[in-house]
């Protein structure tokens, strides 16, 4: 195609009522065609047609006396060679465009593509046209960028100054427009030019390309449908509303879950700024120095309370170690104050307070209450809180406990004498003892967090333990083991875990227990207050038995009864190459029935000796031992290491292995470079009709214990080897510890030698805890155990040991039995307390639960919950 200016004169040449775009007089309409012909036939006034680049409409305009008669002349010619069959007329299939004079649209310093203007003749004497080739989509191209490179090009530096100094100069645009093509246009079917009859150069090509995109062929397609706007259905209002209600319970659960971890992680929320009396700025600074747990403000930079990237680990290790240095503060200071309580209740009873310095006595011990809800008063906000919904958390009944104390320290101020005398007792010691055991632990589950935050960031690679989710799989692979369900774990290696803190922060049943029953005991309470009152007509005798149901309803091992044995346990699984983060991770895994295992793990580099090796052949033994073991480390199989030393002492580069399979029972086939090499037993010989030119050396081998593995080559039997296996120690004691607890293990195996029989012998387990399973189930576990995540839940995480995976498992079922069983002793310890004290209080008075009493059922059933759960080790 081809692109002509008009000439300046050509436009002069016109009359004035021609050139002027605004006016349409000087045209006749098409309709109008019958008045023309008779125009032209008296030669009065000629009209010539035209193509009207406005409203792309044919029109015609009229002719001088000169034009009319050249026309004339050519129609005379053209009929004169019609008749003489010189011309022809052109189908109607391929109308013949005309020669129209168009004009440029661009800005005279635009940048045209030229993709598009390649066949454009004469482009270049357009004045300011700058062409330059555009090979790829780029939508990101900065009009001022082309604009500096024309005048670099140009080399005006009039041009340059100008638009530095803000002139107005003709030729300075800042918006200029740039064509191009994006994507590159190619019609659908092969075409060398372009028609134009009339109009704007970009509509046509604007047009041309929206048939383009709107092409059959799916790789245009489907960019074209990407890029535009996705209309959502119309949904009804009932399903509007589901996905509300969805969308809040999400947020519900997200703030819940936020707000227990910010619990356990004790951070400090800074409340709204508002004005503070004197006596307020005096006990905060008073326990700003005893505590240093002051309210700050609120740090801008403050960062997820959870561990999303390694860019995290600096920050929540700095958070963890000022969590362990307050809750250490914390500890000190609830130890001083139960031991100095604990010492003036033993003086009180021993008689040293007499009744003239009582009020010394009950001043001393409000005094130390004040102290405590100094330094505890997080804890007593936080579980004072959740009541407004009938609620509780593990701090709601030492809150109570406190509250209720402090009332009667203050009523004791009036009324000291009868707190000397037996007939009412002071429990600050009580209180004291229950936020010193909730302090320890919390301290315990910081320590436990912080162990195994170590473990997660570590440069070591890290395997996440899974549950195989295919339930009637594997129902079948346990199938003649001593698995009673079909819970099936594995691990596969990732490179993050995730939901770190969230799973090591969350709340063990013992926590849940204490707060579902501390409402209810807050009722019975209130219950036996009142019906003290109505008996005993005595407001300070009310008071204390208000304290001492409260007290002795407080569950005391709440938050030690789960986090203790928790972070013993954690602590040895450490030790043995394996994390668990939370009590999470025990109700994940404490259903399994039984572990997928792989023969190489159970068998590691070290583990399998090669005592001596025959060659059948006298040539090229070397080959043929290197395609071995080619072939075995292919497959993963145990006796791959054993050719570790050999290709490493001839620098040797192991062939390509084109396929390798596994025959059940009887060893692998593999394929290099056409041949076929074998490698198993003596049934896998005979399968494939190897004959072994002497038996010899396998029977010498095989009565001394050994096992015997072939090698051959292209159908002819190359070597035989001796092996032993053996499991190392500690291995076997974390397989043993496993099995103890219900598991039993599914093994892949390439080896032939590897038999459920063999593996228990040399692990010390029962034969039917061990299934070696056959081709197709191993080919499953292989998959799922070599696959690789981004990310998966940091649940249980190991280094690789299959062992130690094994062991986890196994203890998180032991563990929870041992944690179940704590928290149903101090539980039944607490609602006989309450039980007891009611009966007590309301048949013989309050002055019958002394601090002795109080004293020592209290230290028998903490005592005896955290032995029920310690003393079996998971």
């Amino acid at each position: 195609m081809s692109l002509f200016h008009k000439d300046k004169e050509q436009h002069e040449a016109l009359s004035p009522q021609q050139n002027n775009p605004g006016t349409e007089d000087q045209f006749t309409d098409i309709n109008e065609l019958a008045a023309q012909e008779v125009a032209i036939a008296s030669g009065t006034g000629e009209m010539e047609e035209i193509y009207s680049t406005r409203d792309k409409h044919v029109k015609y305009k009229r002719l001088t006396p000169i034009e009319a008669e050249a026309a004339a002349k050519r129609q005379a010619a053209t009929k004169h060679e019609l008749i003489a069959g010189k011309l022809e007329f052109s189908s109607a299939a391929e109308p013949v465009a005309p020669d129209v004079e168009l004009k440029a649209e661009q800005d005279p310093h635009a940048v045209i593509a030229e993709d598009i203007i390649e066949d454009i003749h004469d482009v270049r004497s357009l004045r300011g046209i700058y062409v330059r080739d555009i090979d790829e989509i780029d939508i990101s191209l900065d009009p001022m960028d082309n604009l500096r490179e024309y005048e670099r090009t140009a080399n005006d530096k009039e041009r340059y100054e100008a638009r530095r100094d803000g002139a107005d100069h003709p030729y300075v645009h800042f918006g200029e427009k740039i064509v191009s093509t994006v994507p590159v246009y190619q019609h659908e079917s092969k075409v060398d030019k372009l028609y134009l009859k009339a109009g704007r150069f970009t509509d046509v090509v604007e047009s041309e390309y929206d048939e383009y995109l709107k092409s059959t062929d799916p790789t245009i397609s489907k960019n074209y449908h990407t890029m535009q706007k996705e209309i959502k259905p119309k949904q009804s209002l009932l399903y509007t509303l589901s996905q509300m209600a969805q969308k809040r319970k999400e947020e519900a659960e997200q703030q819940k879950a936020d707000e227990t971890m910010r619990e356990n992680f004790d951070e400090e929320i800074a409340p709204p700024e508002k004005k503070t009396s004197n006596v307020g700025k005096f006990f905060r600074i008073a326990g700003t120095l005893v505590t240093d747990s002051f309210i700050k403000p609120a740090d801008p930079d403050e960062r997820s309370t959870d561990y999303n990237s390694r860019e995290d680990e600096k920050y929540m290790f700095n958070k963890l170690r000022k969590n362990l240095k307050k809750l250490g503060i914390h500890t000190a200071v609830f130890s001083l104050t139960f031991i100095a309580s604990l010492v003036l209740n033993i003086m009180e009873r021993s008689g040293v307070f007499s009744a003239a310095i009582a009020p010394l006595y009950c001043g001393i011990n409000l005094l130390l209450m004040i102290a405590i809800g100094i330094v505890g008063r997080r804890y007593i906000v936080d579980g004072i809180l959740p009541l407004r919904r009938f609620k509780g958390n593990c701090d709601t009944a030492p809150a109570l406990a406190y509250c209720a104390c402090l009332i009667q320290c203050i009523v004791a101020i009036f009324t000291s004498a009868s707190f000397v005398n037996g007939e009412n007792h002071l429990y600050v010691f009580i209180i004291s003892f229950a936020l010193l055991l909730n302090t320890i632990g919390r301290l315990t589950m910081t320590i436990r967090v912080r162990r195994n935050f170590k473990f997660i960031t570590s440069h070591s690679p890290a395997y996440a333990a899974k549950i195989y989710n295919d339930e009637e799989t594997a129902s079948r692979m346990v199938s003649g083991t001593t698995a009673s369900k079909g819970v099936v774990a594995y691990q596969h290696i990732t490179r993050f875990l995730s939901d770190f803190f969230k799973i090591s922060y969350a709340p063990d049943p013992s926590e849940e227990v204490s707060s579902k029953i501390t409402p209810f005991t807050l009722l019975i309470s209130v219950f036996v207050t009142v019906m003290y009152s109505i008996i005993f007509k005595s407001v300070t005798g009310s008071v204390s038995a208000l304290t001492v149901m409260l007290c002795i309803g407080t569950p005391f091992t709440a938050l030690l009864a789960g986090n203790l044995p928790m972070a013993a346990f954690s602590h040895r699984m450490l030790r043995e190459g394996a994390m668990v983060a939370g009590y999470p991770s025990v109700k994940q895994f404490c259903d399994t029935s039984a572990v997928m295992l792989n023969a190489y793990e159970l068998f590691p580099k070290g583990s399998v000796k090669l005592h001596d090796i025959v060659s059948f052949q006298q040539f090229r033994v070397e080959d043929n031992l290197l395609m071995a073991a080619a072939v075995l480390r292919d497959a993963m199989s145990p006796i791959a290491p054993v050719f570790d030393e050999l290709v490493a002492e001839n620098d040797h580069v192991l062939p390509s292995v084109e396929s390798v399979l596994y025959e059940e029972k009887s060893g692998l086939v593999g394929w290099i470079n056409g041949e076929r090499i074998l490698i198993g037993n003596m049934a896998l010989m005979n399968r494939y009709h190897i004959s072994i030119p002497d038996e010899g050396p396998a029977s010498h081998y095989r009565s001394r214990g050994r096992e015997v593995t072939y090698i051959a080559r292209s159908g002819q039997a190359v070597a035989v080897m001796a092996l032993s296996y053996s499991a190392p120690l500690s291995a076997q004691k974390q397989m043993q510890k496993a099995e103890s607890s219900g598991l039993a293990f599914i093994v892949s195996t390439p080896d032939p030698n590897i038999t459920a029989e063999m593996v228990a012998e040399q692990y010390g387990l029962f034969y039917r805890s061990v299934k070696i399973m056959s081709p197709g189930y191993a080919n499953e576990i292989d998959e799922v155990t070599s696959k690789a995540e981004e990310s998966s839940r940091a649940y249980l995480a190991t280094r690789g040991r299959q062992s130690a995976l094994a062991r986890a498992i196994g203890g998180c079922i032991g563990i929870k039995s041992n944690i179940t069983l704590g928290i149903a002793i101090g539980i039944f310890g607490t609602v006989l307390g309450i039980l007891l004290c009611a009966t007590l209080a309301l048949y013989a008075s309050v002055a019958r639960l002394s601090i002795v009493e109080m004293l020592i059922y209290i230290l028998f059933w903490t005592g005896a919950s955290l032995l029920a759960a310690l003393i079996r080790r998971p």
